[in-house]
């Protein structure tokens, strides 16, 4: 007996301290908590602050210039003395216009991927608030679902004393213990999309603890915002795609520096043994005696056709571009009318619910189980007004979670 009691004291600490364990992995987050975790740890926003870091780098190279040409030659050049020798240094460059626009492009494309980073930021903080709202969502949805849950229970204890009495039929008991049943149900699945939130959120923040959130309650997170109709959107998706109209034409404009032709500027310094004269008078050069010289020379593209295709293109991408902006444009503006609509409709739900609705809901409630004691009305009408009232005050819930998505969508949208 002594070694059982041993055993179970044992187990009871150990479960005791995997519990403690278990709470110490679990933080709660605020909104902004949430947001500056994310921004700081996911690696989609890390990935595209090093593709800005990149393109910091390319834009260095804008100034390029082909690698310089230093040949040593030996031979027989001149005579049969097999010891001449001649260096030469040349350095070839493109036509200096390329320089400027490789620079311009090089600009373009940083620009672009600055607005890359901003529009990933927005899209996680996007996803983090519509997260984190649906969390409350669940968490408030949950207090109603228990509520309802002991509402139920006090009819079935009810029920249960009246069928004992012979006051209550089979009928009513186990339709009150099946009703019980279903809200218990109710309650599994709503504790599973607890979870399931708190992964994703657990997901877009990258973090290794468990999550939970400081806030759950939907009357104190409700949120309106002031209408534009007329708002000019100017999402960082749109100022991105637009930069890519500007990439092309750059783009362009590099393809036509390149068919231009190249110069070369080189230097060189040789022996020529043997003998030589020189305005008449006869020397004999030996390899003390070094002759220099310059060259200037031009490259020409003879076959045009190849950089032809190349500026045909960066046209091609250009028109490309441009049609994906208007596409995206036109996108935007028709969500932002479509999502304005939305929250006019909550708007307009919400203020019926809470001039109305909630307070006939609550007095429906308290008001059925009196009359269901007072045997003034049936099993079959006490459900049907409980199951109305808190009916509504789920919907009410309900259109105040897709009023806050509305919300977050505006401020998306709105982004800038």
């Amino acid at each position: 007996m002594k070694k059982e009691c041993l055993s179970l004291s044992l187990l009871f600490v150990l479960l005791n301290g995997l519990l403690s364990a278990q709470e110490n992995k679990t933080q709660s987050f605020s909104l902004q908590e949430c947001i500056d975790y994310a921004l700081k740890n996911n690696e989609g926003v890390k990935a595209v602050e090093l593709q800005k870091d990149y393109y910091k780098q390319i834009k260095h190279t804008s100034t390029e210039l082909p690698k310089t040409t230093a040949m040593f030659t030996q031979g027989q050049f001149n005579s049969i003395y097999k010891y001449d020798n001649n260096i030469t240094i040349a350095q070839s460059t493109p036509f200096p216009g390329l320089f400027g626009a490789q620079n311009k492009l090089a600009n373009a494309q940083l620009k672009n991927s600055e607005y890359a980073l901003k529009s990933e930021k927005a899209n996680l903080i996007y996803h983090i608030k519509t997260t984190y709202y649906s969390l409350i969502f669940v968490e408030t949805l949950k207090h109603l679902l228990l509520k309802e849950d002991s509402i139920y229970e006090d009819f079935a204890n009810v029920t249960a004393i009246k069928y004992r009495n012979g006051e209550a039929s089979l009928l009513e008991k186990t339709s009150t213990e099946t009703q019980v049943m279903d809200i218990k149900n109710q309650l599994f699945e709503n504790e599973e999309d607890i979870i399931n939130y708190q992964i994703h959120l657990k997901t877009l923040m990258n973090c290794g603890k468990n999550i939970n959130i400081k806030d759950s309650d939907m009357e104190n997170n409700y949120l309106t915002i002031v209408l534009d109709s007329a708002a000019d959107l100017s999402h960082p998706i749109l100022k991105q795609l637009n930069e890519q109209v500007n990439i092309s034409e750059r783009q362009k404009k590099v393809e036509i520096f390149k068919s231009l032709p190249d110069f070369t500027v080189g230097y060189f310094n040789q022996t020529i043994y043997g003998p030589a004269n020189v305005f008449g008078e006869d020397y004999f050069l030996t390899t003390k005696n070094r002759l220099q010289g310059f060259q200037v020379g031009m490259t020409l593209p003879i076959w045009y056709y190849p950089f032809k295709a190349k500026i045909n293109a960066a046209d091609i991408n250009k028109d490309i571009a441009q049609h994906n902006y208007n596409y995206q444009s036109n996108l935007l503006q028709g969500e932002y009318k479509q999502t304005v609509n939305q929250y006019l409709k909550y708007q307009n739900s919400i203020t019926y619910y809470k001039k109305k609705a909630l307070d006939n809901s609550t007095l429906m409630i308290t008001e059925a189980l009196d009359y269901y004691k007072k045997k003034e009305i049936g099993y079959v009408e006490y459900l049907e007004i409980v199951s109305q009232a808190l009916s509504i005050k789920c919907n009410y819930l309900k259109v105040i979670h897709e009023n806050n998505l509305t919300v977050l969508k505006l401020q998306y949208l709105l982004e800038n």
